[in-house]
């Protein structure tokens, strides 16, 4: 499964990306020319289960390199047209290239080998490029939901009141916090880096809110009858 990115400069420059949904990370591998900045001793998330005797590098590092390599020295607020291709549909939108790379890096996150962003890989195949935050809080709950039917089909203990969503994002936050420490200290001349780390921030601020996001759901599915 492949989703396409392609982003289309006014000046004539092109980036395209093809991002494989179900691509696999292999430990064997040579990363002897990776950047110092991908390693996993580099501002390593605090929360981060990878032992550094087996990983040298960090999965989602690795995956995000080319692509921050790609804008660094480009403005944050630099207007592209931005074309998203799936198997089922195409997205296309003008936007900043801050809200381009947000999507994208999104993606690239959600389908590393990373095993706290792990748990964003069912969101990852039906990928909503763009989305608000009320898209983004719909469907997050709604994934969540449907994997406790399916731990409830199988005889297991569901959680219908989502207390695990809330801590799965208490985890997210922490490995914002510490990629934002990770590629500042790598790219700290880099005078647009925000464009790379909005990802991280829109993230974070739905993980310190997402109770109370929820909470603002209801008037989706209940309207005040008077």
């Amino acid at each position: 499964m492949i989703i396409q990115y392609f982003f289309s400069f006014d000046d004539g420059l092109d980036l395209n990306y093809d991002i494989q949904v179900n691509r696999r990370f292999s430990i064997h591998a040579d990363y002897s020319h990776a950047p110092e900045w991908t390693k996993l001793t580099n501002n390593q998330c605090k929360n981060c289960p990878l032992d550094k005797k087996i990983y040298s590098h960090c999965p989602a590092a690795l995956d995000l390199d080319k692509v921050i390599q790609d804008v660094q020295k480009l403005s944050a607020l630099t207007k592209v047209n931005v074309r998203v291709l799936t198997a089922e549909r195409e997205y296309v939108k003008r936007v900043t290239l801050e809200e381009g790379m947000r999507a994208l890096m999104g993606l690239i996150m959600a389908t590393s080998a990373c095993p706290v962003f792990c748990d964003l890989k069912p969101n990852a195949r039906t990928h909503l490029p763009f989305a608000s935050k009320e898209e983004a809080i719909l469907r997050l709950a709604s994934v969540y939901l449907m994997k406790q039917y399916f731990v409830w089909r199988e005889g297991g203990i569901p959680d219908w009141e989502l207390k695990g969503l809330i801590k799965e994002h208490a985890e997210l936050q922490l490995v914002n916090h510490a990629f934002w420490q990770r590629v500042m200290a790598a790219f700290k001349s880099d005078a647009n880096s925000k464009a790379l780390l909005s990802f991280f921030t829109v993230s974070a601020s739905i993980s310190t809110s997402l109770d109370s996001q929820l909470a603002k759901m209801k008037s989706v599915f209940f309207s005040s009858i008077e």
